[in-house]
């Protein structure tokens, strides 16, 4: 699995290389509301933009997970204070030589 992945990485790798060779024009980003101008490259523009993209998508994930992981801290939690109290239970038990059915 692990070559997989790597073999993977490299070819996108040498895509995202490619795609960079092949559109290096020159293009002027105008962020509006601010007077200011940049000249990127094509190729810029479009991997910040992906990687934007990228990165709002992840935090969308993370955020819509919260609710799924507020459960789980829950369960575990009732899970230790289960297994405490049955630990507790053979504890007494023991001291007085009686059985739990």
């Amino acid at each position: 699995m692990r070559a997989l992945n790597t073999f993977l990485a490299v070819i996108v790798a040498i895509l995202v290389v490619l795609f960079a060779v092949s559109n290096r024009a020159p293009v002027v980003v105008e962020i509006w509301p601010f007077p200011y101008q940049l000249e990127l490259g094509l190729y810029a523009v479009i991997l910040l933009a992906v990687f934007v993209g990228f990165v709002t998508g992840i935090i969308a994930a993370w955020l819509s997970g919260g609710k799924r992981r507020r459960e789980l801290r829950a369960l575990r939690k009732e899970a230790r204070d289960l297994q405490a109290s049955l630990a507790r239970a053979n504890a007494l038990s023991a001291s007085k030589d009686v059985p739990l059915r």
